[in-house]
């Protein structure tokens, strides 16, 4: 586990394919639960929505995906 730690960052090409590939299940997934749980407001849907999709991305998905690539090149 140690290499891992070591080796360098992933390209800003490869993380922008894991932040594309991370974004477009939720992009389609979220707001239709925003709209059915909470509102059917426009702004009220866009604004729930980045406010869940945007922790969800920085936090989990993509730190998960940074390491899973630095795994798999070490």
């Amino acid at each position: 586990m140690k290499g891992a730690e070591n080796s360098a960052p992933p390209s800003r090409h490869w993380v922008a394919l894991y932040t594309f590939i991370i974004l477009l299940p939720l992009v389609y997934a979220i707001p239709p639960f925003v709209v059915e749980n909470v509102s059917d407001n426009k702004e009220v849907v866009t604004f729930v929505s980045v406010a869940i999709i945007v922790p969800f991305v920085s936090y989990l998905f993509l730190p998960l995906a940074i390491k899973a690539h630095s795994f798999a090149r070490s």
